[in-house]
């Protein structure tokens, strides 16, 4: 039997070729981009945390799959240590937000997070956050099902 690695090669590179398209076929493609203008937001009570406003951008955090939400917190607000059951990205996009990690609220060692600052919070890690004199608006995103689940 001789070995002809050219044509071995070829076959190998067809099958390839043959299986990425078919998996390209699989997959829907978006025919267009989805655009939200800061006029576009639906802002309403937040039934995660009362006294905060948020606007849905992509998705719904109580169904499965990605979510991406903005979120105001008034001046003074206390969101105490929670967790949520799958991980949680949050983006700092006015004010400033306090933040800190533990089941204890221990605002002495919160991180002082400004404008453009970035969290990633691991499922099930306990958490809190809190604004101080001025209002914060933070964008979130995961993959839902998402709940706040609160220390006792």
């Amino acid at each position: 039997m001789t070995f002809a690695p050219k044509r071995f090669s070829l076959a190998i590179l067809a099958a390839m070729s043959f299986a990425y398209a078919l998996g390209s076929m699989a997959q829907e493609v978006p025919t267009r981009s989805t655009v939200v203008m800061p006029s576009d937001l639906k802002w309403s009570e937040s039934p995660r945390a009362p006294g905060v406003q948020t606007a849905p951008l992509m998705g719904d955090p109580t169904k499965p799959g990605p979510y991406v939400f903005r979120a105001k917190y008034p001046a003074s607000t206390v969101n105490r240590p929670h967790h949520h059951p799958e991980d949680e990205e949050i983006t700092v996009l006015s004010g400033i937000l306090y933040f800190g990690d533990g089941l204890a609220m221990e605002p002495e060692k919160t991180l002082t997070l400004p404008a453009g600052s970035y969290i990633a919070v691991p499922a099930k890690a306990w958490h809190f956050l809190f604004t101080k004199s001025d209002p914060v608006e933070v964008e979130i995103r995961g993959v839902g099902p998402s709940a706040n689940i609160f220390a006792k």
